[in-house]
């Protein structure tokens, strides 16, 4: 039987390429409240909805 190659100190995740790490910088995000995403997230579909309301598809 084949013996099976372990990865040493590695999380299967990371050693099949299923999580993707980023160096730290790289990346900028983008931060919000909890708060202002539901601010948002309502917005966006009364806008929605209005928009609905004006010009029905």
């Amino acid at each position: 039987m084949a013996r099976r190659r372990r990865y040493e100190g590695l999380n299967p995740f990371v050693a099949a390429g299923l999580i993707k790490f980023s160096e730290e910088g790289e990346l900028e995000r983008i931060k919000l409240t909890p708060k202002s995403a539901v601010v948002i997230s309502v917005a966006l579909i009364a806008a929605i909805l209005v928009l609905n309301l004006i010009h029905p598809l």
